[in-house]
Formats: structure tokens, C-alpha cells, sequence
């Protein structure tokens, strides 16, 4: 589909999206530091809002015309060594991933929340590295525009769980943690040429910090040394990334 504004539009279907999500929370009384407390909270919380979300998003893009974009670059961009970032990104994951105690008794509904997160995975990043990503290229933005539009609306979208019991200082600091994953996940698109191994990490990031959270684990000091030392690469990275685009 051809657009005159292609960039408000993508930008329209982001907040139309937070609007989906904030309203299921509302309705269903959600609270974000209760996410994970219980089988219901997680159906409520996050398989149902985001599913919704989910589809929204698909009949956006379906409509805009905008899968193949959104999902494959036209080709990978950025130095080879820039694939370290989704590499520690994915240990990170992984480690997680194996720290959680799948002999607690909230194990029992960590596969529904596998399928959230998988909805979370999707949901976000075509929300942000997938669309906003096609609709600011196709409105004429620079590539370091896209990657800071991007990030900052990735980051503001977590700002909403300030609203739904989190408090303020933590999700100050989720803004920023969120900007410098937004900024791997983006730097992950460049240099693979897909959304999908975004949507992959993301999902399994989701799923070994919240499964801990879940079943009262806790994180390996290693992993949470390395999710910095990912985060912090990728910002170093991100300005060759963009550099060789």
C-alpha cells in the first residue's frame, strides 16, 4: 500500500497497540508486579492482552503490505563482529533459561508462559523493529533517526507498567534497561537481516527473566554481569552498525 505519511502510520498502530494492551490490563485489573504470580495472572496479564495486541498487528501489517519489510532486510548491514551482541544476548537468555526451577510448583504453568512470551516476542518487536522500522525508512528518516526513534518508543512502551503497580523507580530503570535492549534488538535486525531472530531472543529473554521471577529462583551472578556487558556492547556498536548502513 502506498502511503503519504507511512511513518505516523506505523506510529498510529504503536500506540494503538499500547491502547489494546493498557485497556485489556484495566479491564481485567491487571497488576505488572503481580505478572507471573499465578496461572490466571499470566492468561490475564499476558497470553490474552498481548495475543490481542498480536492480532491487531498482523491485520496492520496485512493491510500496509508491509511482512516481507518488516521482516527481512534487504540485506545484512554493519561489521561482522557486531554478531557478538545477539551472541551474548542469546547466552544471557540461555543461562536464564536454565537457572529457573522447573521442580517449583508455579513449574506447572511455565509452558503457557512460554506462549506468552512468544506473543511478547512477536508483538514488540514487529511493533517497533518491525513496522516503525518500515514506516520511518519509507517517511524518509536516516538510519541513526531509526534506531533512536525506535529505541525510545521501545523504552517508553515499558513506561506504561507505571500505571499497573510498578513503582516509579523501578520502572525508571526499565526505561533504560529497555533502550539498551531495544538497541541489541535493533542492532540483531541489521546484522542477521531478519526480525525473526529478534522475535526469537526476545521471546526467550522474556521467558528466563520472568521464569525466575515465577518460580522464586535466582539469576546466576554471571548472567547478570553479561546482560550488562551485552547491553553496553551493543550501544558501543550500534554507532558502526548504523555507520554502515
Amino acid at each position: 500500500m502506498t502511503l503519504g505519511q507511512p511513518a505516523l502510520v506505523a506510529v498510529a498502530v504503536f500506540v494503538a497497540y499500547l491502547i489494546v494492551v493498557g485497556a485489556m490490563w484495566r479491564v481485567t485489573g491487571t497488576r505488572y508486579d503481580a505478572l507471573v504470580d499465578s496461572r490466571e495472572h499470566v492468561l490475564r496479564g499476558i497470553v490474552l492482552p498481548i495475543g490481542l495486541g498480536a492480532v491487531l498487528l498482523a491485520v496492520a501489517t496485512t493491510w500496509l503490505g508491509w511482512w516481507h519489510s518488516a521482516l527481512f532486510e534487504d540485506s545484512r548491514s554493519g561489521p561482522a563482529w557486531a554478531l557478538v551482541v545477539p551472541i551474548l544476548f542469546a547466552v544471557v537468555a540461555l543461562v536464564n533459561i536454565a537457572s529457573v526451577d522447573y521442580t517449583a510448583p508455579q513449574a506447572k504453568y511455565l509452558p503457557l508462559l512460554l506462549v506468552g512470551t512468544l506473543l511478547v516476542g512477536f508483538s514488540e518487536e514487529m511493533a517497533t523493529r518491525g513496522l516503525l522500522v518500515v514506516g520511518l525508512r519509507e517517511g524518509g528518516s536516516g538510519e541513526m533517526a531509526v534506531w533512536l526513534i525506535t529505541s525510545v518508543l521501545f523504552a517508553l512502551l515499558h513506561g506504561m507498567n507505571a500505571f499497573f503497580g510498578q513503582s516509579r523507580q523501578a520502572t525508571a530503570v526499565q526505561i533504560v534497561m529497555a533502550f539498551l535492549a531495544g538497541t541489541a534488538l535493533y542492532i540483531t535486525l541489521m546484522v542477521t537481516g531478519t526480525l525473526l531472530v529478534g522475535i526469537v531472543l526476545h521471546a526467550l529473554w522474556d521467558f528466563g527473566s520472568l521464569g525466575i521471577l515465577a518460580t522464586q529462583s535466582k539469576q546466576k551472578p554471571f548472567a547478570g554481569a553479561l546482560s550488562l556487558i551485552t547491553l553496553l556492547t551493543a550501544l558501543v556498536a550500534v554507532w558502526f552498525v548504523v555507520a554502515a548502513s
